[in-house]
């Protein structure tokens, strides 16, 4: 029997620090050799791509598989997300997980483990780009590690789109305001976060002050890019999730004008294992780079499981 798990029950389940834990923890077991990302895989044919990610964690003793497909016609046709999540051991199938908040809140989690290692403890001021979904989840992770923001600027292209997602935040415990000054509102900040689906930069580097950290996590195709070569450059660390991935998907890291030195970009699980340093200084501008992996998807799934087994919900499917 595999339990099915609906967008709904995970939506009850599943805290941002239940998740923040778990990407965490799945991070240091990456670096452990306790677990294994592997990359993201997209074959496209007539319009339709299909994406598949996958990891494998010892830790849990589970194996997971993400797909979803995106079709393109004259617009993007929204798309599906579904985890299969299987025990380790005995390659039993354990859960089935419709996958779109699994996608959004591992999100989310990922650049609150950054956030964590990498910028200022006292951060009070943030400045968002964008304000669509996942701007959602990443303003929660914030709120989880870093408890002395004290305002969000946010930054979008849409008035009416901008005023919504303020009001819809305003259950966060800092405020959350609309910005249509996106360098004041990059100058004032001790934290960036991009959660666009830009393909050029959306500031000048130029405008970031010392000490400041950026969550970079829209981008996740070499031709698609939202912080330009001089935020690049200014960055002292720079951390991605996954080093082999960033060096196929990262348009930030990748553009010739970023100038990136390889060996000098090291895996947030070195970081959150110790191996490695985070940030060394108050004034050292920082970087994370997300692109999104199978190893957050299967901590966060694994993790609605074990809650679900507690408390009941989702179907068990008979498989024979």
């Amino acid at each position: 029997m595999a339990r099915l798990l609906k967008e709904a029950d995970v939506k009850r389940l599943l805290t941002m620090a239940d998740a923040i834990a778990a990407v965490e923890a799945a991070f240091r077991a990456v670096a452990q050799a306790r677990a294994c990302n592997v990359p993201r895989q997209r074959g496209t044919l007539g319009g339709a791509t299909i994406n598949t990610l996958a990891a494998l964690s010892q830790a849990t003793d589970t194996i997971g598989v993400k797909c979803y497909p995106v079709v393109r016609h004259d617009i993007t046709v929204g798309s599906s997300f579904t985890m299969l999540v299987y025990k380790a051991s005995t390659g039993a199938l354990l859960g089935i997980l419709e996958g779109d908040t699994v996608g959004q809140i591992r999100t989310g989690a990922a650049s609150g483990v950054a956030t964590k290692y990498l910028a200022r403890p006292d951060s009070s001021r943030v400045c968002l780009f964008g304000a669509g979904w996942q701007a959602r989840s990443q303003l929660a992770a914030l709120a989880c590690v870093r408890e002395h923001i004290e305002r969000v600027m946010v930054v979008g292209r849409s008035a009416d789109r901008l005023q919504r997602f303020c009001e819809e935040m305003k259950y966060l415990p800092f405020e959350v305001a609309p910005s249509f000054d996106p360098k004041a509102a990059v100058s004032e900040a001790d934290i960036v976060v991009t959660a666009t689906g830009a393909r050029t930069p959306l500031f000048d580097g130029r405008w970031l002050r010392p000490g400041t950290h950026i969550n970079a996590i829209g981008s996740n195709y070499p031709d698609k890019r939202e912080i330009d070569g001089t935020a690049v450059q200014r960055a002292s660390a720079i951390v991605v999730d996954d080093l082999s991935v960033a060096r196929m998907e990262s348009g930030d890291l990748l553009a010739p004008d970023a100038k990136v030195d390889w060996p000098g970009v090291f895996a947030l699980g070195d970081v959150v294992a110790g191996k490695v340093a985070g940030r060394s200084s108050p004034d050292q501008i920082t970087l994370f780079e997300s692109q999104g992996l199978g190893i957050e998807d299967l901590a966060v799934a694994t993790r609605v499981l074990e809650l679900a087994e507690q408390e009941g919900p989702g179907l068990q499917v008979p498989l024979v």
